[in-house]
């Protein structure tokens, strides 16, 4: 059986410097088989996700004058917080909506008013929630040059004629993949990912971040080849 630990880094001088790379800027949490695992994120680690991140936008035609919407909870702050800087560097500007049913009434508005060039983020509980409020999903989303949303409500989306782009939440990271596409990339400069011999994807971190994952546990299956992960549909 697969061991995952999470063990919190020493307290240095450094890590309580505001400004200093070691310096812990927050705490994230990760969907792991066993529930949320908190972990700490440095400010290293937060510049590291933005870069990635940035590389992840661009792909997504995300530039100078875009205007995204990222749709995420405050318990994933750790994995969304990145794309933010990383959306301001590129010169885009973000609106944010929270990936809950209640919520929807502000995404229909973002899309209606605004050019937006992606909605990020997009739950089950938000395709559930336009439902239940009397909105068309894929009216509101439809017309968008870029929706990504997590596997379930991206399934749900495919049901209605669209083409997301799947998000998914691996532990402490964002997986895209494109439309048609079944395995997403991830960094391999800070993370470690594999499958045991059950199929469970597990985590990993580089030698320099400030959380110190060792084989947790995602609470997904698939395959790990390459630098990219291939999931499997949930049961």
């Amino acid at each position: 059986m697969s061991i995952a630990t999470l063990e919190s880094p020493p307290l240095t001088p450094a890590a309580l410097t505001f400004d200093d790379p070691d310096a812990i800027w927050a705490v994230g949490g990760a969907p792991t088989a066993g529930g949320l695992a908190h972990y700490p994120l440095s400010n290293r680690d937060v510049r590291a996700d933005a870069a990635w991140a940035r590389r992840q936008l661009a792909a997504l035609g995300v530039g100078s004058g875009s205007l995204i919407d990222l749709v995420h909870n405050y318990s994933e702050s750790g994995q969304f917080w990145p794309y933010y800087l990383a959306a301001i560097e590129l010169g885009a500007q973000v609106m944010n909506g929270m990936a809950t049913p209640w919520d929807v009434g502000r995404i229909e508005m973002y899309v209606r008013r605004f050019p937006l060039q992606a909605v990020l983020g997009v739950s089950p509980q938000t395709v559930e929630g336009m439902a239940a409020f009397g909105l068309d999903a894929a009216r509101v989303l439809g017309g968008l040059p870029v929706v990504g949303a997590r596997d379930a409500a991206a399934a749900a989306l495919e049901s209605l004629g669209l083409h997301p782009h799947r998000m998914t939440i691996l532990g402490p990271m964002i997986l895209f993949s494109a439309p048609g596409q079944a395995d997403a990339a991830y960094d391999v400069a800070e993370w470690r990912v594999e499958a045991d011999a059950e199929g469970r994807i597990l985590v990993s971190s580089g030698p320099e971040r400030a959380a110190r994952f060792d084989r947790l546990d995602t609470g997904l299956r698939g395959s790990v080849a390459g630098g990219r992960v291939r999931l499997e549909p949930a049961a």
